[in-house]
This record gives C-alpha cells, structure tokens and sequence, in this order.
C-alpha cells in the first residue's frame, strides 16, 4: 500500500496534480455581529491529504555568473528552465532567480528576479545569466546566499517550504563580499529562514573543494549533487520538493493576521505526533473570537503543516456594533412586530369598551 501510495505521489507531481485534492481548512468563512465584547466559537477542521499538498514553495535559483562558467553556464541555464517548467504544475510554486560573482566585478551578488508565479518573469532572470568576469578562482558565494536569505525583497512568501538551487564551480571565499560573510553566517542566516540548499556542483566541480557546500546543504537539510544530468536533476527537485511533504510532525492554525481588535484562542494550540500522507488525516480545532473594539473586521486564518500555510485560507468577518448601537434589521423588523401587535391588543380592548 505504501509503495501505490508513492507512485501516487509521482504520478501527481509528473502533472497529473488535479486528480488529487490539496490541504485545507474547513469553514471556508465565518461571520459573527454583535455588541462589543460578544464571542463566537466555531470548529475549524485541517484536513491533510495524502499524495499532493496544497501547500506553498518558494524555490530561489542562484548561478554563479563569473568566467569560469563560461563553457557551462548555457547547460546551467537550460537546467533551470527544465527545473521551472517541470515543477510549473506542482501547486503553488513560485520562483526566484539570482546571480553572484566576486569582490572588484561589476556586482557582487545581483537579484534576477524577485520570488513571483510569474514564468515569464522567472524565465527572463535566467536568461539573463552571463558568464564573465571573476578574476581568481574562489568566488562571493557566501556573501550572495546569506543575501538571498536576508534581503527582503527576495520576496519569500510567508508560510512557504523555501528550497534554494545553488549552481556553481569554484569554491568560496572565506569570508566574502562586501560584508565579509562568513560561512557561519551564511549557514546561520539560511537556517534561521528555513531554507533548504540543493547544491549543484558542475564545471571544474570544485564547488565542494573547501567543504563549504557539504556544511551548507547538511546544515539545511539539503543535498549535494555532482555532475548529474540534467534530467536526472529535474526529479532530484521533483523528489526534494515531494520529500519536503511527505511527513509531517505537527498541524496548527495561524492566527497572525487577525487584528487586534478581535480576540482569539484555538485549543488545541496544535497537534504534534509523526504523520505520513499514506492517508488523508482530519485535525479538529475550536477557535474563539471576541468583539474587543467597534468596527468590522475581515481577516484570513490558515492551517498549518510544520509551520508551513496551506495555500488557501480561511476568511473570517466580526463586527462589533458597540454598546447602545441600534439593533440590526432584522431585531429591528422583531420590534416593529411586537408593537404593531400591541397596537392591535390595545385596540380590541378599546372597542370592547
């Protein structure tokens, strides 16, 4: 059973991702009104399915762009656009490009293109890799991943695995670039983003030659690959990106969007233990909302899986009317109703006199 479960698996992320249903929470939307300091309670239910997940990937290529690759930053590219149009039709996937050289060139690390869903925008940062420059052989590699970890305009969308597909042929400067980054810092900063580095190890394939590239991809959760072909390396993404949701170990709700004029409290606070997608599993959640200041409110709550949101979230509205307020239409008409009957009660005992 295991095994038709993985082949499910690859099947669906060969492009078949429709025939699957993708992780999700249930209501789709909840509306609660009334007066300041009212609370509603509604079950909220993640379900988690087996062989596809609706959740989201971030997945950075970063190409080293110095001379050296000059005889093999054309396979390097076509690699990438393989890479991109194979993982296209894995669910919520977006990309970003990025390129490094090395002190004295005329950039030291350069953002391509910003993490967007957007291919053709993906497709025209890779193209835009050229190999030149560099001057030695150790390049600022250390320097560019720490950038792509730190710099908020790498656009890492909040809540996504977040892989990084490293390309290069030298090792790296120790520290390098402007800021003299470490590889203690570069590891530190990828870490503390939750990235994954895939390194790829091509041309001279020295990449590895100072042990920087094991360190990194260990630290991460990564791998490193030696001289692989391409389409050997388009399912080594393929299977990182499936293995990235394979298992799971806990499922919660994220409440950060909410404001702060509403309460809330989920309990569980969340569900810990270690699951596989051999089977869809269901995790029931009771959440709370309280009126705390007057207004309408309208936010989205997620499910999450290992801190990681399901693509599609929950849309929640609460208005609080305040103290006083006027009664809603529909207490309004209720009213009216009592009244008029009054009306009639003290007519019939008017006549009756």
């Amino acid at each position: 059973m295991k095994k038709l479960s993985v082949l499910l698996v690859l099947i669906a992320f060969l492009g078949l991702s429709s025939l699957a249903m993708a992780d999700s929470i249930t209501p789709s939307s909840f509306t609660g009104s009334g007066l300041t300091g009212a609370s509603y309670s509604v079950k909220k239910t993640v379900t988690v399915t087996k062989e596809v997940t609706g959740g989201l990937v971030d997945v950075f290529f970063l190409a080293d762009n110095t001379g050296s690759m000059g005889s093999y930053i054309g396979a390097v590219k076509a690699g990438a656009s393989s890479i991109l149009a194979a993982t296209a039709g894995l669910g919520s996937v977006a990309w970003g490009v990025g390129a490094y050289k090395d002190n004295g060139d005329d950039f030291v690390y350069k953002r391509n293109q910003a993490i967007t869903t957007n291919t053709s925008l993906v497709t025209a940062g890779i193209n835009a890799w050229v190999a030149s420059g560099g001057g030695d052989g150790p390049e600022a590699q250390l320097h560019a991943l720490r950038q792509v970890a730190n710099d908020p305009d790498t656009g890492w969308r909040t809540g996504s695995k977040r892989i990084t597909l490293w390309f290069g042929d030298y090792e790296g400067h120790d520290p390098s670039g402007p800021d003299s980054t470490t590889l203690a810092q570069a590891t530190a900063a990828l870490q503390a983003q939750k990235i994954k580095v895939l390194a790829m190890s091509v041309g001279a394939n020295r990449l590895d030659l100072l042990g920087q590239a094991t360190s990194i991809t260990a630290a991460t959760g990564g791998t490193l690959y030696s001289g692989i072909d391409t389409d050997a390396l388009v399912q080594k993404i393929k299977d990182a990106i499936a293995a990235s949701f394979a298992t799971y170990s806990k499922v919660s709700i994220d409440t950060s969007e909410v404001p702060a004029g509403v309460g809330v409290t989920v309990t569980p606070g969340s569900y810990t233990g270690s699951f596989d997608r051999d089977v869809d599993r269901t995790f029931d959640f009771e959440v709370t909302f309280t009126d705390k200041e007057v207004g309408t409110h309208k936010f989205t709550i997620y499910g999450t899986v290992d801190d990681g949101r399901i693509d599609i979230g929950e849309l929640d509205t609460i208005t609080s009317r305040g103290e006083g307020a006027v009664p809603e239409p529909a207490t309004m008409l209720l009213l009216g109703s009592g009244l008029i009957g009054l009306a009639g009660y003290g007519r019939k005992k008017f006549f009756k006199k």
